[in-house]
């Protein structure tokens, strides 16, 4: 993408990665970076609903299993998916001011 912006495997998208401080940037640099953020931050509520689909199948899954371990695991992975929604919610109310 960027240099400003690096891909997040976990959250399913390009999250901000700066290596100064915000003020340090020019108001150019700023400028460029809200205005790609603003994109991105667009696309947050489609992946959290897509991750929502997968906690709702875990959990009719986990419904149907007999065995402890696979309860866990399922469990688990609609912590790891909640938690995702989670951090996904921080990040789409991240609104930096150009002028900070």
């Amino acid at each position: 993408m960027n240099d400003y912006f690096v891909y997040d495997e976990r959250l399913g998208m390009h999250t901000p990665q700066l290596l100064r401080e915000w003020h340090e940037y020019s108001l150019t640099e700023r400028d460029q970076i809200l205005s790609q953020w603003e994109t991105l931050r667009g696309g947050i509520p489609a992946i959290i609903s897509r991750f929502e689909d997968e906690i709702r199948d875990r959990q009719e899954k986990l419904h149907q299993v007999e065995e402890w371990d696979d309860s866990v695991r399922l469990l688990e992975e609609v912590n790891d998916y909640a938690s995702r929604i989670n951090d996904l919610n921080i990040l789409f109310r991240t609104q930096p001011d150009l002028h900070d």
